[in-house]
């Protein structure tokens, strides 16, 4: 029994000394100095819910953060608004229907103009010189080559079984 609890001791000992496991020094000392969140009450809730599977749902919390969804048919439609850090109210509005998902807001990205004009293409349909042929020739037909079937006889191995 003693030794049990020598052994036991010194691999407590080692696998407490140990690096490795768990998170990293730099990332445990910024977990210690964040400050926990501060609970954020909700200052209105509102849902239903049909029969069909539609829904809807509003809810407004003390921070400022509104969200708002719901769906018929099919389609579910809904917005959310929340201050950004710099107190600007940033508002989305979205789409999701058989067509994908649709967001809008100023606060989203926009595609970068190109600087440089899209080129003209020449159409095809003005080059009478130009004409298309598609034809269709089926394969070649094959000889259907016919193996003879293989018969197949089991082998069962039985022992003796004693008693």
């Amino acid at each position: 029994m003693k030794m049990f609890v020598a052994l036991f001791a010194v691999v407590a000992a080692a696998a407490a000394g140990s690096p490795g496991y768990g998170p990293t020094p730099a990332v445990r000392a910024a977990a210690d100095a964040a400050a926990p969140l501060p609970l954020v009450r909700i200052l209105e809730s509102e849902s239903h819910s049909d029969d069909q599977g539609g829904y809807g749902f509003r809810f407004l919390s003390e921070d400022d953060i509104e969200r708002q969804e719901q769906s018929a048919d099919g389609t579910v439609t809904g917005s959310y608004s929340y201050r950004a850090p710099d107190g600007r109210l940033i508002s989305v509005r979205y789409v999701a229907n058989a067509l994908g998902f649709r967001a809008e807001s100023d606060a989203l990205p926009t595609p970068v103009p190109t600087e440089y004009p899209t080129p003209q293409v020449p159409s095809t349909e003005a080059a009478p010189s130009v004409r298309t042929v598609q034809q269709y020739s089926a394969p070649a037909e094959r000889p259907a080559v016919r193996q003879p079937a293989v018969e197949y006889e089991p082998v069962y191995s039985y022992r003796a079984v004693s008693q």
